[in-house]
Order: C-alpha cells, then sequence, then structure tokens
C-alpha cells in the first residue's frame, strides 16, 4: 500500500485535486472494472485519464510501477553481480545486474546493451556511485535497460538508502511477479514433502550421474537430502501456492522430521488450518503458468500476542 500512497499523493499534486477525489475516482474505476484490477492499477488508469504522465519525470524507487516504458530514476549501486554470457534460441551475447537504492526502496537494474555493460566491465560504475537512468522499461519489478536507454555516473549524492528488501504488506489478490510480499492467511492445503540432492560443501543440486553424484564447484560427492514443502494460503482475497525449502521449513519443525512417515503425517494434520504470517517473493511457476510465493520466513499467528497487540492500539 505505500506504492498506491506515493501515487495518489503525485496524482493529487500533478491534477491539483483533493487526495480524497483522487480515492474516490480509484474506487469507482475499481469496481467498474468488477475488482479485477489492483488499487495500483486503477490509479494509473486515473493518472492517464487526467493527462498525467509519469514517464517524462524522475520517479523514487517506491514510485516505480511494472509496466511502465520510460523510467526515469536515480538510484546508488549497493550491490553488483557478475557479469554472465547467455546462448539461446542461437542467440548469444552478455547481461549483467546490479541493485540500486534511493531513501524510498531498492530494485534490480538489468543490462543487456554491450555498452552499458562496458561501464561495469572497465569499472566506470562501482559499488556507492550513484547512477542516473533514464528511458529504461520497468518489468517484473525489475528496471530493464535496451540499446535506447541511458545510464551515466552522476553527481548526485544519496545518503541514507534503502539497503534491505522492501517488503510490502498487501492481499494475495494483488500481488504482483517480482515482489516481496508479506501476507497473513490460512492453510488450506499441504502437499506431500520431496526431497533432492544436494552437494554437502556449498547446497547446491547435485547432479546425477548413473550412481555417482557429482558438483559442478566440488566434483564427487556424497550427497545430502534437502526437503521442499508446498502448501496452499487463503487470505481471504485469494489462494496461492507457497514453496519452502529447508531454512524455512526449520522454522515449523526439524527437516529431518520430514524424512519420517509418521511424523511428516502428524505435522501435516497440525498445520492444515493453522494462520501464519508468511513473508516471500512473487515468482512465476514456469509450469502451471501461475504465480507461487517462494518463502522466506514463516511464523504461527499467536492468538493471545494478536490480542494484547490489538488492545495496546
Amino acid at each position: 500500500m505505500e506504492h498506491y500512497d506515493l501515487l495518489i499523493d503525485r496524482i493529487s499534486k500533478s491534477a491539483g485535486l483533493d487526495r480524497a477525489e483522487v480515492e474516490r475516482r480509484v474506487d469507482e474505476k475499481k469496481e467498474k472494472l468488477s475488482g479485477l484490477i489492483s488499487k495500483e492499477g486503477a490509479a494509473q488508469i486515473i493518472a492517464a485519464e487526467l493527462g498525467i504522465n509519469f514517464e517524462d519525470q524522475d520517479l523514487k524507487i517506491s514510485e516505480i510501477m511494472p509496466g511502465m516504458k520510460k523510467v526515469n530514476v536515480f538510484g546508488k549501486i549497493i550491490n553488483l553481480f557478475p557479469i554472465r554470457e547467455f546462448n539461446k534460441n542461437g542467440r548469444s551475447g552478455k547481461v549483467a545486474n546490479f541493485i540500486i537504492a534511493d531513501e524510498t526502496g531498492n530494485t534490480r537494474v538489468v543490462l543487456w546493451d554491450v555498452n552499458h555493460i562496458e561501464l561495469l566491465e572497465n569499472e566506470t560504475l562501482n559499488v556507492g556511485d550513484v547512477v542516473e537512468i533514464k528511458k529504461a522499461a520497468s518489468r517484473d519489478n525489475e528496471i530493464h535497460l535496451s540499446g535506447f536507454s541511458e545510464i551515466a555516473k552522476s553527481s548526485k549524492e544519496l545518503q541514507d538508502v534503502q539497503t534491505k528488501p522492501v517488503v510490502a504488506e498487501q492481499l494475495l489478490s494483488e500481488a504482483r511477479q517480482g515482489q516481496t510480499v508479506k501476507s497473513r492467511g490460512i492453510v488450506v492445503q499441504v502437499f506431500q514433502p520431496r526431497f533432492y540432492s544436494v552437494c554437502p560443501e556449498c547446497n547446491k543440486k547435485a547432479m546425477n550421474e548413473g550412481e555417482v553424484y557429482t558438483c559442478a564447484e566440488h566434483g564427487a560427492i556424497t550427497p545430502k537430502d534437502r526437503a521442499i514443502l508446498n502448501f496452499v494460503l487463503d487470505d481471504g482475497t485469494e489462494t496461492m501456492r507457497v514453496v519452502m525449502f529447508s531454512d524455512q521449513i526449520n522454522l515449523l519443525l526439524p527437516e529431518e522430521d520430514l524424512k519420517d512417515t509418521e511424523k511428516a503425517a502428524v505435522f501435516r494434520d497440525d498445520f492444515f488450518g493453522t494462520e501464519v504470517y508468511l513473508t516471500g517473493s512473487v515468482k512465476r511457476n514456469q509450469l502451471f503458468n501461475n504465480l507461487e510465493i517462494i518463502a522466506q520466513d514463516i511464523s504461527r499467528v499467536e492468538v493471545e500476542a494478536l490480542i494484547s497487540v490489538l488492545e495496546s492500539n
């Protein structure tokens, strides 16, 4: 909702309308479209109807919306990733990624153009530099630069930038690919756990070649098992599959217990119907073409603690 509030403020100032009037128009638009669009999406439609074009303005990172075609933004580079080469469908090239941040949030920047990538290869751009990006596109909560985009080191100073992942507390019905969300809901389905083999040194997935397991980094290995546990969360507006790996599973029970058929069955029966707080990243499952959440943190809702918090407000 923080993104929505910032968007409403910008529309209100640009159009010279009271905030309440802008929100009234957003609610009307959302109702007219039978709730098939998020409040942020409805706000963008209202902005377009009022002749407000955010694509010509410098935006804060928290104001960037998915689908924008011309994103102009300043940000400090807080993390650089290795440049990767790819060869796909007869096309080869390089792709580079880094994270920028300002005082409102942070986001991944993806470079595809060789001239832009050279700025990283020759260390013209480094961690700590503030960059100015123009004419980029926003896809899946990332900023993508094409050959028509511009990027350059800026003399602008950014001090207190948001380096931690920005978590949006929102309804599952309004969750979008690429977001990190925090939701509260009820577990309405629990699936059988699955196991896969990983390298005991680096925890990366092991490759099986006959009876021999190998790791790309450590060669022949004796693998160890890791669990995957899926469940479905319902927050009253939508249901969504959640994928949990070892670190998150261990927040609920020892991962090893899932190998014990009896203990695993007891856990699934107990976990079913539980109300939980969940934080995770929204991804698209390529096999089923639907959104799911990769869990980052999970905890049961403690009713007594929740009552105490409500009574203190």
